[in-house]
Parts: C-alpha cells; sequence; structure tokens
C-alpha cells in the first residue's frame, strides 16, 4: 500500500501539477503566438524558450516512471529537503537533453521558415516534406538504437540499479545518462511535430501520450513497429498524392 508521505506518490503528485500548469500556459499563449521568421539573436532566443517549455510539457509525463522509481530509491539516502533537491537534479539532468534538442529545433524552424519546404514560419512542413519526415520517423522504429533506448525507457528500476551512483553529486549524471536513451527513443517521432504543425496542440498532446504509452503500456516494443509500419506507408502515400 502507498501512504501519502511516499515519495512515489509524491513525485507522481508532483509531475501531474507541472504538466498541468504547463499544459495551461501552453494553451493560454497558443492564440495570440506569432510565429518570427527571422533568423535574429533574440527570435532564436525567444523561439528556444517556446521550444523549451513545449518539450518539458510534452516529455514530463514520459519522465515520471523513471523519476517516481529514482525518488523511491533515493529515499534510502536522503529524506526531506535533501530528497527533493536530489529528485529535481535526476529530472533536470534527465531533461538537460531534451533542452538541447529544444534549441536545435528552434534554429531548424527559424532557418527552415524561408524555404519552399515548409510554411506557417517553418513550423508545417509542405505534403513531399512531411512524408519525408514520417518515413524517416517510422523507419527509426526498426533500429538498434531505438531498440537499445526503448528497453531502458521501458525497464528503468532495472536501469537505475544497474547504473547507480549516491548521493546529491550523482543524480544530474544519471538523470542526463537516462534522458539521452529516452532522447533516442522518441528524437524521430518528435520531428512529427513538422508534419502535423508544431503549434497544433491536439497533436502535441497525441504524440506526448504515445511517448508515455511506449514506456508503460504492455508489448509496446511490438506494437511500436505496426506504428513504424503505418507511418512509413503514410508517408509514401503523402509522397506520391503530391507529385
Amino acid at each position: 500500500m502507498i501512504r501519502l508521505d511516499d515519495p512515489r506518490l509524491i513525485t507522481l503528485l508532483s509531475v501531474g501539477i507541472a504538466s498541468a500548469l504547463l499544459w495551461w500556459m501552453l494553451v493560454a499563449s497558443m492564440g495570440d503566438m506569432v510565429m518570427p521568421t527571422d533568423l535574429t539573436i533574440g527570435n532564436f532566443i525567444g523561439t528556444s524558450i517556446m521550444w523549451i517549455v513545449m518539450m518539458l510539457a510534452m516529455m514530463l509525463p514520459a519522465m515520471a516512471p523513471v523519476l517516481v522509481q529514482y525518488a523511491k530509491l533515493a529515499s534510502k539516502e536522503s529524506t526531506g529537503p535533501a530528497l527533493i533537491l536530489r529528485v529535481t537534479l535526476f529530472g533536470t539532468g534527465y531533461f538537460a537533453l531534451w533542452a538541447a534538442v529544444s534549441v536545435i529545433l528552434a534554429a531548424a524552424q527559424l532557418g527552415l521558415a524561408h524555404t519552399d519546404a515548409f510554411a506557417m514560419g517553418g513550423t508545417l512542413a509542405t505534403p513531399l516534406a512531411a512524408g519525408f519526415l514520417a518515413i524517416a520517423a517510422g523507419l527509426w522504429q526498426f533500429t538498434p538504437i531505438k531498440d537499445v533506448c526503448l528497453t531502458h525507457c521501458r525497464r528503468p528500476l532495472a536501469w537505475l540499479l544497474a547504473h547507480w551512483r549516491e548521493g546529491m553529486g550523482g543524480a544530474f549524471p544519471m538523470g542526463a545518462r537516462h534522458g539521452a536513451y529516452c532522447v533516442g527513443c522518441c528524437i524521430a517521432l518528435m520531428g512529427l511535430m513538422f508534419v502535423f504543425g508544431a503549434m497544433n496542440m491536439v497533436w502535441m498532446a497525441v504524440i506526448a501520450a504515445y511517448f508515455v504509452l511506449e514506456k508503460i503500456a504492455p508489448a509496446a516494443d511490438r506494437w511500436s513497429r505496426i506504428v513504424g509500419w503505418a507511418l512509413v506507408i503514410g508517408g509514401v502515400a503523402t509522397i506520391l498524392l503530391s507529385l
């Protein structure tokens, strides 16, 4: 039975509250948001911040399984504020990789804004480009890298026990290392944001939900290949129809 003071429950509730606040912020701000197109320092910083917030909202629920397991194990060594700080440092390390990805995607958006392959300030691929992005995301589902990363993401407790580092100093590196597997697992599918529109809240939520299901649903390592085939077939059809 889970007690009210169980670090797993507290961590899960914290993730839920933070996720709800981030999604509320995004929904409230999307209506008035204007996509910059000029590649200036100011636009790059603003676009990077936007992507970082979006990425945190999408990936925080997917971080929950490993955050909960880490909190439980760390509670054997730390309590109170020290435990909260350790879990926060682990989560920060985990997200550091996604923050770097966010900056890269922000640069890509601004760089693609003036090309013929992307519309809406670089946030929406034309059918031809969308087809190739879908094929790339689908093929990634069959790669050994995807298999290895998904295995670690689906078995967070086993990974933590095998790579445990004690103390406050071990929290951030452990989080960053596991976050690298999350990036490897989800990075190609994140490219679908440009297929459906990077600012499309509905598809943002669908992709975020898929990331969670792929990590916790039974037999996800098998049906993820079905998703791969669907993306490849859909991408090929989109390209053919655009010619």
